[in-house]
């Protein structure tokens, strides 16, 4: 059991959270704007994909029904491995997909191993040029990168920056379209595009509307609530941070392609002439 699991509702960071009520697809737009993206994308059934923070391996486990491909998720947190371990098994795909732990600040994959690399609002929380620029360095050339992420379409007032604070954790930083364009630019990335952008839905907080759905989760909440009464508390800062914060965000699918080594320029005549004399001379 992770050791999150002893800490009081109020102390979880928000991917804490998530792993501890048994939420592994929490990010904009949900499984609907998964299946729009990967339907814009058009990944291979011979592509070799990593799906950097890859949950409990919903959207890993879909590509590989859907495209047949072979797949290595990997996530920070031991426990949704563990549920996306299960996920494969169950869905008989265990032959296509890999779940790993691992950071992805710091992949544990030689340079040039992935045709491409997805990640699903991961980004938003880290170091975003760090970030893309270890995604560029596991990429193939050519390897291409498909982020969906949170943007900012409005300046947030200062409170309300606090309360994103509080309720996603200190370090989540969203930005607009634009600098998400120049931090995927900057680290090396060609032909940088955000698809499908669009504003994000104000119909309650990610993990509300998860609750709601699932209803595992539902009958699984009362135990929670008497074990962490402040989890009620927690879940209605996020569903009012969600409804104050209407009309400042939207989401969109970051890309980037990495281009190919530059070529090696030919030896022109001149050169080929001079090394001809010299092995004459010699």
């Amino acid at each position: 059991m992770a050791s999150f699991e002893n800490k009081r509702v109020e102390d979880m960071n928000y991917f804490e959270l998530l792993a501890w009520l048994g939420i592994g697809s929490s990010h904009p737009g949900g499984f609907p704007a998964t299946k729009l993206n990967l339907e814009a994308i058009q990944i291979k059934p011979e592509d070799y994909v990593l799906d950097a923070g890859c949950g409990s391996g919903l959207t890993s486990c879909h590509l590989a029904k859907m495209i047949g491909c072979k797949i290595i998720g990997i996530d920070i947190n031991p426990q949704m491995i563990e549920k996306a371990a299960q996920r494969a098994e169950k869905e008989g795909i265990s032959h296509l997909v890999e779940f790993k732990l691992a950071d992805v600040n710091q992949l544990p994959f030689a340079e040039n191993t992935f045709d491409w690399v997805i990640a699903e609002s991961v980004t938003v929380f880290l170091d975003k040029i760090q970030v893309y620029r270890e995604f560029y360095r596991v990429l193939k050339p050519e390897g291409q990168v498909a982020d969906l992420e949170m943007a900012l379409l409005h300046a947030l007032p200062p409170p309300l920056k606090k309360q994103l604070a509080d309720c996603f954790g200190p370090n989540t930083n969203p930005v607009s379209f634009e600098e998400w364009s120049q931090s995927i630019s900057q680290a090396g990335f060609q032909d940088v595009e955000i698809k499908n952008p669009q504003p994000l839905k104000n119909n309650g907080s990610l993990i509300a509307n998860k609750l709601k759905k699932d209803w595992l989760l539902i009958k699984d909440l009362a135990d929670k609530v008497t074990k962490q009464p402040g989890l009620i508390s927690r879940l209605q800062k996020n569903v009012s941070f969600t409804r104050r914060t209407q009309g400042y965000f939207g989401f969109g699918l970051v890309y980037g392609r990495k281009p190919l080594p530059p070529a090696r320029p030919k030896a022109g005549l001149k050169q080929w002439l001079l090394n001809a004399l010299q092995i004459i001379h010699h």
